[in-house]
């Protein structure tokens, strides 16, 4: 048992080396066939690719392709060889291609549909060879579990399919029992509507006596409101002719008060007209008698201006004399005071003295 496990462990194990070696491989000749389809491109943009090949592991690919723009085309044999070298190289060291990831949108439709195509390969192979028993197994138990769920799904389409049969046998009693109905409601609606249509054909009768009774009353009232419409006109006709003649009255009035404005008015203009020459005249006496007033209002401030500097001399001497006389009343008051007081404190000396010469004597 101990060596069937062992031997399904290695080849189990010898299994995934092979897939791994056989994916490599995939791998790689994906990588030389990006790298050759990208080679020319290499070439044309020698001068980026240079400066981004310096100074990493695949420098001396710089000189294969600078020596590959200086191939002679004439010399088959020596062209053919480098050709083979620089081909060789690039083959061999495929893996610069993911140094220039940009050139590959560069490519031809065609060449990237070559590439596209080897990659889905490579998934296919991966996803085929990747596959195990076990794998497979699962895919048979979820193959089964949808085949059961299928076997369900009918089962329950049939059982629904039996109800739908039995809901339209249902259907059609209804819709039997709805016509038969619908017949009864269109019977019953035929009835009333013979009914209302000879409920309309009195109501219209009605009405026409009715109208017939309004027309007759209506021509009357008109007869009467044509006699009033008469009377109105006469009465309207009256009443022009009596406003014409007041009319006639007021414009005779009129006239007479125009012929009397008139007068007024030219009497008035006379008046104003001599009103007129007397405010002339007044002006110029005003004009007169206002340059004599200003003359004297010269010598008026003249004089007043002396007066003033009297005046204020005047009450300048008198404040300073009322002054003087405050400021001696003030003294004598204070001279008063002082020697009131003094006169005072000679009698409390004086007292004090006989107090203590009584004393000295009593003693």
């Amino acid at each position: 048992m101990q060596r069937d496990e062992a031997t399904l462990t290695d080849f189990t194990r010898t299994r995934d080396i092979q897939i791994d070696n056989v994916i490599q491989i995939l791998e790689s000749s994906i990588g030389r066939l990006k790298i050759s389809l990208m080679l020319p491109r290499l070439a044309n943009d020698l001068d980026r690719v240079m400066n981004q090949l310096r100074f990493t592991f695949y420098e001396p690919a710089r000189n294969l392709l600078r020596n590959m723009l200086h191939l002679d085309v004439l010399k088959m044999e020596e062209f053919n060889a480098d050709v083979l070298h620089i081909i060789d190289y690039f083959q061999h060291h495929f893996d610069i291609h993911e140094m220039f990831p940009e050139l590959l949108e560069t490519l031809s439709i065609q060449d990237r549909q070559l590439i596209d195509a080897f990659e889905n390969l490579l998934k296919v192979a991966e996803r085929h060879l990747r596959r195990t028993s076990r794998a497979e197994i699962n895919m048979e138990r979820k193959l089964h579990i949808m085949f059961q769920e299928r076997e369900r799904v009918q089962t329950r389409i049939e059982y629904y399919r039996k109800q739908l049969r039995s809901k339209n046998a249902v259907l059609r009693w209804k819709q039997a029992a709805r016509r038969i109905i619908l017949e009864n409601q269109e019977n019953d609606l035929a009835s009333k509507k013979w009914k209302n249509n000879v409920r309309i054909q009195n109501e219209i009768e009605k009405r026409s006596r009715i109208l017939g009774d309004n027309h007759k009353s209506s021509l009357e009232k008109q007869e009467e409101l044509r006699q009033e419409l008469d009377k109105a006109r006469r009465d309207y006709e009256l009443l022009i002719q009596k406003n014409a003649q007041r009319e006639k009255e007021m414009r005779a009035e009129k006239n007479k008060l125009l012929i009397q404005l008139e007068g007024i008015l030219q009497k008035y203009d006379n008046n104003i007209g001599e009103k007129l020459r007397e405010n002339l005249q007044l002006e110029d006496q005003y004009k007169v008698a206002k340059k004599e007033l200003d003359d004297f209002m010269v010598d008026y401030r003249e004089e007043e201006a002396i007066y003033n500097r009297i005046v204020v001399t005047h009450e300048r001497e008198e404040q300073r004399k009322q002054q003087e006389r405050i400021l001696i009343f003030m003294m004598n008051r204070a001279a008063r005071k002082i020697q009131k007081y003094y006169l005072k404190w000679r009698r409390d000396q004086k007292l004090k003295a006989r107090k203590a010469r009584k004393s000295k004597r009593k003693n």
